[in-house]
């Protein structure tokens, strides 16, 4: 999958980069330019999302207080009971259909998180060069600046709390504060599959912001957080941590698109059977 994957993306460069039927055709300028804007534009997005917390409303600040007082209960009293209710072999009626449902995560497990985010970026990349799409080609870097991110904060906080897994069987108080050395067995909290899996999935409710859209996604996304507990891998409140924070990474990217559209984009066509694209600015 991995090497499909890798396929996939060479051979959309090698289409751009072979392609000789430019309508106009980009002066070294051109390009050098479009890379200092294109690089502005990354540092600016991950600036933005950096610095989200001192523009946090009030209303946001109520919000935040209650998750990390939901999140805090979750440790404190149900997490536990929760694992053992997902754990237990058998037909339990009130666990069951988030047992399916967390069949379809499985999917996501499968075909592995990274995986999974550039063939979805490159689908999107690939349907807004085909489509001429320029919402489609925002979506794809909205899509691959959200989970790197996401991913970048994941691993950071993982190494903070140093938790230990439901499997290591250690209890869900077992937090192991700033030891960034630890095993995969203490990197519990937050879930990466979680935060990675919402924050694609934000971005894609999000851009396409329609009933039919968002609660396929959303479900999808669940279902991820559901198979991560009941392969004891995580906690409640670690997916929870994760779900939390790809929907405000991706959020936040996607506020800024609307609020400040980039400047610098790649506009495709095609003339005859050949794609081109053009650098406007």
């Amino acid at each position: 999958m991995r090497k499909t994957n890798a396929y996939v993306l060479a051979g959309l460069l090698v289409i751009i980069s072979q392609s000789k039927s430019f309508a106009q055709a980009p002066t070294n300028a051109r390009r050098s330019n479009f890379l200092v804007c294109a690089i502005k534009t990354v540092g600016s997005d991950v600036a933005y999302v950096v610095t989200s917390p001192s523009r946090l409303t009030t209303k946001g600040g109520l919000e935040l207080l209650a998750f990390s007082a939901v999140t805090t209960g979750l440790i404190l009293r149900a997490d536990d009971k929760i694992d053992e209710e997902l754990a237990l072999e058998g037909y339990e009626f009130s666990s069951q259909p988030l047992k399916e449902l967390a069949k379809l995560g499985q999917i996501y497990d499968d075909i592995k998180p990274a995986n999974f985010a550039l063939g979805l970026t490159a689908t999107t990349l690939a349907g807004g060069l085909v489509l001429r799409d320029k919402k489609l080609l925002q979506t794809s870097r909205l899509l691959a600046e959200s989970v790197v991110l996401t991913q970048l904060f994941t691993a950071w906080s993982k190494g903070v709390f140093g938790r230990a897994r439901p499997y290591t069987d250690h209890g869900p108080h077992d937090f192991n504060l700033f030891r960034f050395d630890q095993s995969e067995d203490f990197k519990s909290m937050p879930s990466g599959h979680v935060s990675s899996v919402f924050a694609l999935m934000t971005v894609i409710a999000k851009q396409y912001d329609h009933w039919y859209v968002e609660i396929p996604a959303y479900t999808f996304a669940v279902s991820v957080a559901l198979q991560r507990m009941t392969s004891r891998n995580h906690w409640a409140s670690d997916t929870m941590v994760g779900g939390a924070l790809g929907y405000w990474v991706s959020s936040t990217l996607v506020r800024k698109q609307h609020e400040a559209p980039v400047n610098c984009a790649v506009q495709p066509y095609f003339i005859g059977n050949r794609l081109g694209v053009v650098m406007n600015f």
